[in-house]
C-alpha cells in the first residue's frame, strides 16, 4: 500500500500536478453599484495575488470589507470588463523562497527531497510559492508595489486610504496551521537547516536558485525604501 510519501512524490511529479502553475490570479473588486451605499467615490483596483507574500490576509482584508463579490479573473484576462490598476505585493525575493520551500516541505516532512533526482529536476521551482514573481509580473505589469515585511500593516492602510479604497480597522491576520504547530515548525527547521548545509556542498544548485532570483530583485529594489 501506498505511504503518504510515495502518494505525495507521485503528484509532484505527475504531468497532470498543477502545483507549477504560472497562471497570474487576479481578484476584481465589485462595481460601483455594489458598494456599500454609505461611500462615495470609490476606487476599483485589483489585486495580483503573490503566494507566501501576506496574499492570505489581503484577500481576508478584500471578503471582510467588499464581502462575496470579490472574483477571481480567469485568463484571458483581455475580456473582463474590469480593466483596472493592478496593486501586488513584493517580498524579499530570498526570503520569499525559504518561506516557500519550508512550504514545500509540508508536504514532504522529514524526507531529504533534494537527494531526488527526479524531484530536483524541477529545481528550484517545485508550486507555486517558490515560483519567481518576475513570470507573473511579466504577464501582468502591476502599476502598485507594496513593500511586505513587517510594517504591512500599516502601509497596506495607507495605501488603502490614499487611493479610496474601503479598509475598515486594521488588516486581517490569520496564520497558517505551519506557523501554529510546534511539530511542523520543528520539521520545518530542521529541513531548512540540513538543505543549507547541502547547498554548501553543492554549489552549483546554489547559483541555480540565484540565477532563478536575480529578475526578481528588481521589483525588490523599487520597494526596499517604502516606509
Amino acid at each position: 500500500m501506498p505511504t503518504h510519501l510515495d502518494e505525495a512524490i507521485k503528484i509532484i511529479l505527475s504531468k497532470d500536478s498543477k502545483l507549477r502553475d504560472k497562471t497570474p490570479r487576479i481578484y476584481q473588486l465589485p462595481k460601483e453599484e455594489h458598494m456599500p451605499k454609505a461611500f462615495t467615490n470609490l476606487k476599483r483596483m485589483r489585486f495580483l495575488n503573490h503566494d507566501v507574500s501576506a496574499g492570505r490576509n489581503i484577500k481576508r482584508w478584500l471578503w471582510r470589507d467588499y464581502n462575496p463579490e470579490i472574483i477571481l479573473q480567469q485568463p484571458p484576462f483581455d475580456k473582463y470588463e474590469d480593466q483596472s490598476e493592478i496593486f501586488t505585493g513584493i517580498r524579499h525575493p530570498l526570503e520569499r523562497w525559504w518561506s516557500g520551500i519550508k512550504d514545500f516541505m509540508y508536504f514532504l516532512p522529514y524526507y531529504s527531497w533534494w537527494t531526488n533526482e527526479a524531484i530536483m529536476a524541477q529545481w528550484p521551482h517545485f508550486h507555486r510559492a517558490t515560483l519567481r514573481l518576475h513570470d507573473i509580473m511579466e504577464e501582468v505589469k502591476p502599476q502598485h508595489l507594496i513593500k511586505i515585511d513587517g510594517g504591512i500593516d500599516q502601509r497596506l492602510c495607507n495605501f488603502a486610504r490614499k487611493h479610496k479604497l474601503l479598509f475598515y480597522g486594521t488588516l486581517p491576520h490569520e496564520k497558517h496551521i505551519r506557523h501554529k504547530r510546534p511539530d511542523i515548525l520543528k520539521m520545518e527547521k530542521i529541513g531548512e537547516r540540513q538543505l543549507k548545509q547541502w547547498l554548501l556542498k553543492n554549489p552549483d544548485y546554489q547559483k541555480k536558485l540565484d540565477d532563478y532570483l536575480e529578475p526578481d530583485w528588481q521589483y525588490w529594489n523599487k520597494v526596499e525604501d517604502q516606509e
